[in-house]
Formats: structure tokens, C-alpha cells, sequence
């Protein structure tokens, strides 16, 4: 009898640990707590600061999707159709459904997005901003593309967001740092990642290949980044795509002046060179890129998850062990 309580405790043990799990590698959203409305003539502002979503536009069309994202022995992902078409995009997706896949990757269906995707950045994105950018994105007309579905061969992050904030900094420094951390994902580009493709962060924004090119160090460093430009250079950058010395910009930043920062005001400019001027500057000449490429996305729970997963298995062989030893001995 004794036994057979042991085993039942084991079992009991095993079952509390697999679920606690399965709790820490669930993402959780983090909504705001009434409901708003979006504002799709603000939304294309939002936009555009989140440099126009350049993964979405394909020949397709706009937002249509369909962009590979190969990364390497992780599998490959899609850029997915995010227009109004009511089969192959995005059309019976509510405001709040967008602004959930945007905070947290988690879509209708209950399904989980690869964090090429940004929401982690996005996670940070103040309530108006967000209901605003999903009000424009379900005023784009409808394209009807159906984009390949996506071949992920490894584990997706989990991620549990911090609470967003409500409204927004307005000027400054603050401004320009939400606008880069929180909208802009500059940090997808111009930070490198680490062996596991997580964002190393004691590089933010220190430079990093992308997409076969490379993203420059835009950190204060005189020597590898920006620390030699004013902030006057840097924000007429960000609107002409013109470097201090005359050359212009192009690839990827191209498309993201071009599509993104040139339509911001002067003042949103300024309060990003403003905020770029205060980080740490990094001596850093990006590198071959990593084993994972750039995400966005750090491995938050993962080694919690697999070691309660194990422990809990080691706990629920014991108990049938125990189990059958008292069978044995009635």
C-alpha cells in the first residue's frame, strides 16, 4: 500500500512538472485591458516608421508576401500574405487578432510565427500605435496569393511580452529609442546574433550581415560605426539615404529610407540620431553571419522547458517502477 502511494505521488510529481512546462514555453499575450480602435490614416504613419514592412511587398504585391527567409539548418519561413483577401491573406482577422500577431506571434488559429517575424520588438509597440498600424493593414485592398507554407526544423522560441505601454513618447531621446527598439526593428539588421540566433546584445546595433549584405555599425564607435557623424548627418540620412561623405546607401537601408524613414516629420528623424548617439559605442566590423540568422528573438524559456521536461519523464518512470514493485509484492 505504501508503495502504491509513493508511485502515486511520482505520478502526481511528474504530471504538476509536464504541465508547468508546457506553461513556460506558452506565449502570453499581453493586451490592452480595453478595448481601442485603430486609426488607419495614423496606422500609415506607424507604418512607414516601421520601415513599410519591406518582408511583405513582393511582385505579388503590396503585402502580399512570399519573401524566403532561409535559415540554414532551422528550415525556411514565408513572409505571409497580409492584405484583406479574405482566403489567402488576412480579411477575417480582426484589428485585435492583428495586433496580437504583432505583440506575440500568435495568430486566430492558434497558431505560432517564427520570430523573423519581429514581435519581439513589436511587443514594446505603445496600445494606440499598434491598433493604429493594424487599422491601415486591413485598409490595403486585397491580393489574392497564396504563400508557401513554412518548413521550421527547430523548436520556436517561447516568448512571454512584456505589458505594452499606452501611449507613446512624443520628443527626445525617449522618442527616438522607442521608435528604434519598438517599431523600426533596427536592431533586425544591425545587431548580430549569436550561435543559437539570438540578438547579441553587448553588439546592439554594432553592425551585421543580413539578407547576403551587410548592415553597418551604427553605434558611436569613431573608429567602425557613426561616432564621427553629427546628428544633423544622421537624420538627413535617414531622409535622403545620403552618407556624410556623399555616397548613398543601398540594398536593404535603401528600401528602408525609401519606404520608411524619408516619410517620417524632421522631428521623429532627429529623436532617432538623438537616441542613437547615446548607446554604447562597439568597436565592431560585421562578420560571416552566425549558425541561425538574425530573429529578432531570444531563447527565453527553452532550457527550462526541456529540463523540466525531462526531469518530469525521469519522475513518471519512477513511479511506474515503484507502481509495479507493489503489484509484485501483494
Amino acid at each position: 500500500m505504501q508503495r502504491r502511494i509513493i508511485a502515486g505521488a511520482l505520478f502526481a510529481a511528474a504530471l504538476l512538472l509536464m504541465v508547468v512546462a508546457a506553461l513556460s514555453a506558452t506565449v502570453q499575450a499581453a493586451p490592452p485591458t480595453q478595448e481601442m480602435k485603430g486609426d488607419p490614416q495614423r496606422g500609415a504613419y506607424i507604418f512607414a516608421a516601421a520601415a513599410g514592412c519591406g518582408c511583405h511587398i513582393t511582385d505579388k504585391g503590396f503585402l502580399a508576401g512570399g519573401q524566403e527567409f532561409d535559415l540554414g539548418p532551422a528550415g525556411k519561413v514565408y513572409s505571409r500574405n497580409i492584405t484583406s483577401d479574405p482566403e489567402t491573406g488576412i480579411g477575417n482577422w480582426s484589428e485585435a487578432d492583428i495586433v496580437t500577431a504583432i505583440r506575440t506571434g500568435k495568430t486566430p488559429d492558434g497558431g505560432q510565427l517564427f520570430p523573423v517575424m519581429p514581435y519581439m520588438t513589436y511587443s514594446g509597440m505603445a496600445d494606440q500605435d499598434a491598433y493604429d498600424l493594424a487599422a491601415f493593414i486591413k485598409s490595403v485592398p486585397p491580393v489574392k496569393n497564396q504563400t508557401p507554407k513554412d518548413d521550421i526544423k527547430v523548436p520556436i522560441p517561447p516568448f512571454t511580452p512584456a505589458q505594452a505601454p499606452a501611449t507613446a513618447p512624443t520628443e527626445g531621446v525617449a522618442r527616438g529609442e522607442y521608435l528604434v527598439k519598438h517599431v523600426s526593428d533596427c536592431s533586425g539588421c544591425h545587431t548580430p546574433t549569436d550561435a543559437n540566433g539570438a540578438p547579441d546584445m553587448t553588439k546592439f546595433l554594432a553592425g551585421a550581415p543580413i539578407e547576403g549584405e551587410l548592415a553597418a555599425n551604427i553605434t558611436p564607435d569613431k573608429d567602425t560605426g557613426i561616432g564621427n557623424w553629427t546628428e544633423d548627418q544622421i537624420a538627413n540620412l535617414l531622409k535622403t539615404g545620403q552618407r556624410p561623405d556623399g555616397s548613398a546607401v543601398g540594398g536593404l537601408m535603401a528600401q528602408v529610407v525609401q519606404g520608411g524613414f524619408s516619410k517620417l516629420t524632421d522631428a521623429d528623424r532627429s529623436a532617432i540620431a538623438a537616441y542613437l548617439k547615446t548607446i554604447p559605442a562597439v568597436n565592431n566590423v560585421p562578420k560571416a553571419p552566425a549558425t541561425l540568422p538574425s530573429t529578432g528573438g531570444t531563447m527565453n524559456n527553452l532550457p527550462l522547458t526541456l529540463a523540466l521536461v525531462v526531469f518530469g519523464g525521469v519522475l513518471f518512470i519512477a513511479g511506474g517502477l515503484v507502481w509495479r514493485s507493489a503489484r509484485r509484492t501483494r
